[in-house]
């Protein structure tokens, strides 16, 4: 493999944010749906929709937040949420994402990268691993940092996303 892309419409950047906005001080965090793709040794990744977990009653019990941890207590509910994505937006899910407030930078934590791993080695999503989208802003500024990552081997690898129209 030669590269990865991720690419996210303007709305759906929004919609990460509002999100993850209307849940500070605590993480939050949900499922990404759209499509990829690998075509002349090009990972391509289009992220179309959003859900974000903290948005549904019925899924209040499957997941844990602070203002500095998210984790999900519950694979089956959290695949129920994913296929609640699914349906909703018609696409394939492609990946999770949480954020980070009140941090200025997109780098994820011990937990994170031990999710991440554990993902990747259940082989549920091959060929292709599946994204995980990371959101953080300072409390100085509602500007929001997106960063994608992504397991490859041995090596998560971050990608800054492209954000089409901008």
């Amino acid at each position: 493999m030669r590269d990865v892309n991720v690419s996210i419409f303007p709305g759906v950047a929004q919609a990460l944010a509002g999100i993850s906005f209307r849940h500070a001080p605590d993480e939050t965090g949900g499922v990404l749906v759209g499509t990829r793709s690998f075509q002349d040794d090009v990972l391509e990744y289009n992220i179309l929709g959003v859900l974000g977990v903290a948005d549904f009653d019925e899924f209040k019990d499957i997941y844990t937040a602070t203002p500095t941890s998210f984790v999900c207590n519950d694979r089956l509910g959290w695949a129920n949420l994913a296929l609640k994505a699914v349906e909703t937006f018609g696409m394939s899910y492609i990946g999770d994402w949480h954020s980070h407030p009140r941090c200025s930078l997109t780098t994820l934590s011990s937990q994170d990268i031990s999710f991440i791993a554990e993902q990747f080695m259940l082989g549920q999503f091959r060929p292709y691993p599946p994204l995980h989208v990371l959101l953080s802003w300072s409390a100085k500024t509602p500007a929001v940092n997106i960063s994608a990552n992504i397991m490859l081997g041995k090596y998560i690898a971050v990608i800054k996303p492209q954000i089409l129209g901008n």
